[in-house]
């Protein structure tokens, strides 16, 4: 990618805006790392997959990155490659909690506020480029991060899947007088494309 200002694409399931916001990046990418960290405790997530070929199909190629395991060094060589990542959803707390062991965090918001990597999160992928990621501590999440702290790449955190029953749930963690920092509650059919500090929500079917 051409240095220039942070992009970033924060959905909820959809991918259907996914193709044009790609074509629309200032350099064509040629290869994408797939993030799939926090679905690893989830018995099965079809979705990466799904995400996998709609990326090939865009001409792209497909490395995948655990960080459950991966060690700095790793981290560094694959994001060096790629032109995009492409965080997926599951467990906040989990992904955050490998997120921060393997450096990860530090790597990726380097080159994407350079503008040398577009950012591409859906659900907790999504929330993990907001502030913070507290509201999302759950008994049913395995992780155990030493800090709540997301990548701080926008100024607010993505709430995924309204559609799915969680309008209420929203409203109420938007109307937090203790968080000091915006909620931006999203349906599945929706994204969020940030360009610099500006963005806007769109339909992503």
């Amino acid at each position: 990618m051409t240095p220039g200002p942070q992009r970033l694409f924060l959905g909820s399931a959809g991918l259907g805006a996914l193709p044009s916001w790609l074509a629309s990046l200032p350099v064509t990418p040629r290869r994408v790392v797939l993030v799939p960290t926090a679905a690893n405790p989830l018995p099965s997530a079809p979705y990466l997959q799904a995400a996998a070929d709609l990326l090939e199909a865009e001409g792209l190629a497909v490395d995948r990155l655990d960080l459950e395991g991966a060690a700095y060094q790793d981290v560094r060589q694959v994001l060096g490659r790629a032109q995009v990542v492409f965080v997926a959803g599951g467990y906040a707390m989990f992904l955050l909690e490998h997120v921060r062991r393997s450096g990860f965090d530090r790597l990726a918001v380097s080159a994407v506020r350079e503008g040398a990597l577009a950012y591409v999160g859906f659900s907790a992928g999504a929330a993990l480029a907001g502030p913070d990621l507290r509201t999302f501590q759950d008994e049913e999440d395995p992780g155990a991060p030493v800090s709540t702290a997301g990548l701080g790449l926008v100024p607010f955190v993505v709430l995924a899947h309204r559609n799915r029953g969680r309008a209420a749930r929203h409203d109420r963690q938007a109307d937090r007088p203790d968080l000091p920092w915006p909620m931006i509650s999203i349906n599945d059919d929706q994204a969020i494309a940030v360009t610099g500090a500006g963005w806007e929500i769109q339909p992503s079917p």
